[in-house]
Order: C-alpha cells, then sequence, then structure tokens
C-alpha cells in the first residue's frame, strides 16, 4: 500500500473513532437529565467545559506535533482518553449520588481527547498528499467522520437499550480502546521530516528546518485571522444548536430512538458532503466553498424549524447537515492550499481549534444561559441562527485573491 492511501485510510478511521464520541455527550444529554439533581443548564456547562478544553489545547498540542514529529502516537493519546472519558460517563449512571462529579470528570477527558485529531490529522494528509490535493484527501477523510458523527448516536442508544446505561458505555469504550491502537498501528510510518525532505529535493530546494520561523508564519497573520473570525462566529451557531438537537428532537418526538434515528440519518448526509465539496475547494477555491456551504446551511436549519412533522424534520437536518459539517475539508483544505506544510499544525489548530471549537463553546454557553433563563429550546435556535447570518456577512471580508491554486493569500 502506498504511504499516500495507508495515511488516507488510517486517519480516515481515526477521523471515524474522533467525531463519533463528539456526539457522545449530546446523545447522553437526554438520559442524564432525568437523573436527580442533574439538570439540563449543569450538562450545557459540561459541554461548553469540553469544548473549551479542546479549542484552547489544540494549538499547543498542534505546535508540539510540528516540534516532536510523532503524529499517530499523539492521535492514539487523544483517542485512548475519549475511550476512558466513555466509560466514566458510564458510571455516573451507577452512582446517581454523585453523577454531577463523575459527568464532570468524564467531560475533561472527553475535551482534552478531542483536542488531538483534527489539527494532526490535517496535517498528515497535506504532508501526503501535498497542495493541491490535500483538500480532496481532506474531502473523503472527513466523509468518514461524518460517518462516525451518524452512527455512534444510534450505536449508543441501541446499546443502552440492549446492554442497559452503563454496559453500553463499556461497549463504546471497548471500540474506542482497539480503534486506537489500529490507528496506532497505520499510522506508524509516517514522519513529517521525511516529506519535507523529498519536497524540497524535488524543488531543488534546502531541506526545511524542523522548527518553524515565527516570522515568517506572521506573514500569512491577515488570511488566518480573518478566516478564524469568521469560523468563530459561525461555530457559535454550529455548535451552540448541534449540542442540544438531539434534546430537541426528544422534545418533540417524545422517543430517544426517534431521536437516534434522526441524528443518524442526517449526518450520513455529510458522508456525501464532504468529498464533494473538498472537490470543489480544490476546483474553485475555499471562499467560494465557504459561502455556499454557510448560506445553504442557514437556510436549511430555519426550514427545519417550521415543522415538527417528523419525515419533512429528517429530510431537513439531513440536507443541513451535508451542507453545514463538511469544516474538515472545506477549511483545513483551503489552509492546506494558502499556509506552507512546515505551519500545517498550527495552522490548522488555530482555525479548527480556536475558531471552529473555542467558537462552538461560546455558542453552547450562550444556549445554556438562554435555557438556564428559561427561554424555550426552540426560541433559543431561532436566536442563534442571528450568528449565522452574522458570519454570512463578514465572508467579503476573505481576500480577495485567497486562491485555488496554492498561492498565498
Amino acid at each position: 500500500m502506498k504511504n499516500t492511501k495507508q495515511s488516507l485510510v488510517f486517519t480516515s478511521f481515526g477521523h471515524f473513532a474522533n467525531d463519533g464520541n463528539f456526539l457522545l455527550f449530546p446523545t447522553l444529554i437526554a438520559y442524564y437529565k432525568v437523573i436527580p439533581h442533574v439538570n439540563i443548564a449543569f450538562l450545557g456547562v459540561m459541554a461548553i467545559i469540553y469544548n473549551l478544553l479542546s479549542g484552547l489545547l489544540g494549538p499547543s498540542i498542534g505546535k508540539l506535533a510540528d516540534r516532536i514529529d510523532r503524529d499517530g502516537a499523539l492521535i492514539f493519546l487523544g483517542i485512548i482518553l475519549e475511550g476512558t472519558s466513555a466509560i466514566i460517563f458510564g458510571v455516573a449512571f451507577v452512582f446517581h449520588a454523585y453523577a454531577n462529579y463523575i459527568i464532570l470528570v468524564a467531560s475533561v477527558l472527553l475535551g482534552v481527547g478531542q483536542a488531538f485529531y483534527h489539527p494532526i490529522g490535517a496535517s498528515i494528509l497535506a504532508f501526503t498528499y501535498g497542495k493541491m490535493d490535500s483538500s480532496s484527501a481532506m474531502g473523503i477523510n472527513g466523509s468518514f467522520g461524518s460517518l462516525g458523527r451518524a452512527l455512534i448516536p444510534s450505536l449508543l442508544v441501541y446499546s443502552i437499550l440492549f446492554l442497559g446505561k452503563f454496559y453500553g458505555l463499556v461497549a463504546i469504550a471497548v471500540y474506542t480502546f482497539i480503534a486506537a491502537l489500529i490507528i496506532f498501528w497505520g499510522l506508524s510510518f509516517f514522519r513529517r521530516s521525511k516529506y519535507i525532505t523529498i519536497d524540497s529535493k524535488k524543488h531543488g530546494k534546502k531541506t526545511e528546518e524542523g522548527k518553524a520561523s515565527d516570522a515568517e508564519y506572521n506573514k500569512y497573520g491577515k488570511f488566518l485571522y480573518i478566516l478564524t473570525a469568521i469560523v468563530f462566529i459561525r461555530s457559535f451557531f454550529l455548535l451552540g444548536t448541534v449540542t442540544f438537537t438531539p434534546d430537541y428532537f426528544d422534545n418533540i418526538f417524545h422517543s430517544k430512538v426517534i431521536m437516534g434515528d434522526i441524528v443518524t440519518i442526517s449526518f450520513l448526509g455529510a458522508v456525501f458532503g464532504q468529498p464533494y465539496f473538498g472537490k470543489i475547494v480544490k476546483d474553485y477555491g475555499g471562499k467560494f466553498t465557504i459561502a455556499v456551504t454557510t448560506v445553504a446551511s442557514t437556510v436549511f436549519f430555519a426550514l427545519m424549524l417550521l415543522t415538527d412533522n417528523v419525515y419533512l424534520v429528517t429530510v431537513i437536518y439531513l440536507l443541513y447537515a451535508t451542507f453545514a459539517f463538511t469544516s474538515f475539508p472545506v477549511l483545513l483544505g483551503y489552509v492546506a492550499q494558502t499556509i506552507p506544510q512546515k505551519f500545517s499544525s498550527r495552522s490548522n489548530a488555530l482555525v479548527w481549534s480556536f475558531g471552529n471549537i473555542v467558537g462552538g463553546a461560546i455558542g453552547i454557553a450562550i444556549v445554556t444561559l438562554l435555557l438556564y433563563v428559561h427561554v424555550a429550546l426552540y426560541t433559543s435556535f431561532v436566536i442563534m441562527l442571528v450568528f449565522s447570518v452574522i458570519s454570512i456577512i463578514m465572508l467579503p471580508l476573505l481576500p480577495s485573491k485567497g486562491n485555488q491554486k496554492g498561492t498565498a493569500a
């Protein structure tokens, strides 16, 4: 197997495992809220904590990855932490009196674990595929992340149905541990220093230094900061709503099975959407693709709120997810085209971890605060749509020369 194919296969499996666990806690909210002394506002705070940890730690982990050149081991560590958090989440169902403390510990572990995959997985693909082909590879890779987000909620719901709450989560954890070991083995070949050396020889240049120059990195600051700001505002809406969407479905359809099935069916749209939009980034550029996906996701989410018909909700949310959850190939593919490889992990971490995740944590905080002051979840979702509209208004701020051919913005 060629290294490009091997990197795609095992980073895709890593994306599947990592993003499946992303919806672990939102799905559990519908179960935790009926435990005595556990309320929806507290659960919202826990969602803020794990998203903030993921976002704030991401840049440091990105810098560490750039420095130590052990990407596979770092992804392994992150997924192991996520598996451990699943077991601890299960313990909360056994010891109800200590449920709040147990959920807090599990949320911290989940947040730390979630900080690893995205900046590092994108960097591996940027190195092995190069600037122009990496966005297409990220689209395929991202589709497996979406598949994980689609399948794990239903898998969790049915595991709890047949095995009980604690053992259902233990089953999820065992699968996660096995996945982590397979990923560690599959990515053991990768050393980014080898690709930097090959690329330098190919272009008749000196081998790039392992330690990137901050002065050189700062030349790309305008592009990165504008993109991060837009992603930051947009993520208020995306993560602020997706965290509570399973609970919203449970409220209007009064069935956790229907809730899990709608989430699973809907996120299958992004499985096909991510490769498609990764190719659009390659052909038409990141600015165009970000505009299309942002506008379409805003429209479809608004339409979803206008109906409580289970079939219409499923179809519209499917279309919403197809456009909304394409950030991996669209954002990081755009970054890969524009930023030199040696800055890949720290650039990915700024856009993804700070822009996407920290912004999302603030969005979750806004919805949690609205729920705390007794604003209905439906009304909260309507309010969050405003932030998506603001991000659309900000799109023209992206540099007009942002490219589709890999030249710097």
